[in-house]
């Protein structure tokens, strides 16, 4: 039963984009802290990168905030970007062989650093990697994130 009232919220979102309550403009939302970021400091392409992914389903553009700290709370990256609806966009500590990431974040060396991302909508979803930054084949580990204002009747 829970699968299908997913499905159903789902469908909604992509349906009715008119009854979205939040969108571009529109006051930020903590929705995900990811802790355990690292970046080797090295140049593009090279050593050990933080990658975060985001999707939208709100039914509008929206702005999230990418907010990175090192393990001493120096802040080492705070930027923003537009989402649009159902679009995906790769973030990254640095750049990397494997993705075209949509924002470079150029934190330089990052070590058991943690990741705020806020939104101008609670229906996006996101997941975090550390990477190795060289290749074109996924090689790496996911990061567990913590969500924060979920949305309505969804798991993670």
């Amino acid at each position: 039963m829970t699968f299908a009232r997913s499905m159903i919220a789902l469908a909604f979102a992509v349906l009715l984009p008119a009854q979205v309550q939040a969108a571009a403009g529109d006051e930020e939302i903590i929705i995900y802290r990811f802790p355990g970021l690292f970046d080797s400091g090295d140049a593009d392409n090279d050593g050990v990168a933080s990658v975060l992914h985001c999707t939208n389903f709100s039914g509008a553009t929206e702005t999230i905030r990418f907010v990175l700290r090192d393990f001493n709370t120096t802040m080492k990256a705070n930027m923003t970007v537009s989402i649009a609806h159902l679009g995906t966009i790769t973030v990254a500590t640095h750049a990397t062989a494997l993705y075209g990431e949509d924002l470079i974040l150029n934190t330089g060396a990052l070590s058991q650093g943690t990741a705020a991302i806020a939104a101008t909508s609670i229906n996006l979803i996101c997941t975090a990697a550390t990477i190795d930054a060289s290749v074109t084949k996924p090689n790496g580990f996911a990061l567990h994130g913590v969500r924060f204002s979920p949305a309505p009747e969804s798991q993670e």
